[in-house]
């Protein structure tokens, strides 16, 4: 979609570009390695235009990466993470919508939810690996798949 709207934004150096990515595009995820290296893939993307805008000039053209961590959509029904619900919840959508547009509003160029993702991504990254490794297995982060069920079929 970038690849639609970006030229006209160009043209007239306004714009805003929203990626919704995950929290699973800032950590691997056990049993969910094709999901997560989409979801780098679509943060690095993301990151880069944001980066060749300001290259270029185009001081206009303002761009939003959203990393939810589980919504409730079915999607990843059955998913395990209920040693810590009030930490990490899961989302119900119409909160992250409107967290979406706030932050759009806001010119908020990255947004975690919920926003306790910001402490717990900063302390992945000057963490040790082993330490992070066992923090997740401690919180459960190790098996939340384990129990995965995935998005009923419709008849």
């Amino acid at each position: 979609t970038y690849k639609a709207f970006l030229p006209a934004m160009m043209a007239s150096n306004h714009g805003h570009l929203v990626s919704i990515a995950s929290s699973a595009g800032l950590t691997g995820v056990s049993s969910l390695s094709d999901y997560c290296s989409s979801k780098f893939a679509a943060i690095g993307f993301a990151e880069s235009v944001n980066l060749e805008m300001r290259a270029l000039r185009r001081s206009g053209i303002k761009t939003t990466i959203v990393c939810p961590f589980f919504i409730n959509t079915g999607m990843f029904d059955g998913f395990f993470f209920s040693r810590w619900p009030h930490l990490l919840p899961t989302l119900d959508p119409e909160y992250v919508a409107a967290k979406i547009v706030t932050a759009v509003r806001r010119d908020q160029e990255m947004l975690l939810l919920p926003r306790s993702l910001y402490f717990i991504f900063a302390l992945k990254n000057i963490l040790p690996v082993k330490i992070t490794v066992l923090l997740m297995d401690y919180f459960g982060c190790l098996h939340v798949m384990d129990t995965f069920r995935g998005r009923a079929k419709k008849d």
